[in-house]
């Protein structure tokens, strides 16, 4: 059963509680968001990785995201989720270059085996180890 958790004009959180997944839906409105609008939705999206840990996965679909975080804010993102990440962490990308690479560059401090797909059923699929080998 997924469960809407807290909802926001940039972010949505869900607890998928059948497989253990936290999932978070950043929204388009995310090109207008800021430094000081953007630190308080991380700060939601850490409270339920702490209320869910430990969880199987965590699910982000960041295909609407457009917010581009800077170096000295990757590094505040990384220490706050710093001891709750899962084992497995799913993005489904961003088609904007810049936000995304920032996307990439925050998780690939956080200590989780994480990878990266086109769409939200690729991703689920992987989470479920269910994930086609090429």
């Amino acid at each position: 059963m997924i469960e809407l958790e807290y909802k926001s004009e940039f972010l949505e959180i869900s607890y998928d509680s059948e497989n253990s997944w936290v999932i978070s839906r950043w929204t388009p409105n995310t090109r207008h968001l800021t430094v000081d609008q953007y630190k308080p939705e991380v700060v939601a999206l850490r409270q339920a990785f702490v209320d869910h840990h430990p969880f199987a996965g965590s699910l982000s679909l960041t295909q609407d995201f457009h917010f581009v975080i800077d170096p000295i804010l990757q590094q505040w993102v990384v220490q706050q989720f710093a001891g709750y990440m899962p084992p497995k962490s799913a993005v489904v990308v961003a088609p904007e270059f810049v936000a995304q690479l920032s996307i990439e560059q925050t998780v690939q401090e956080l200590e989780t085996a994480v990878k990266y797909f086109a769409s939200k059923s690729e991703a689920q699929d992987w989470l479920l180890d269910k994930a086609k080998v090429s």
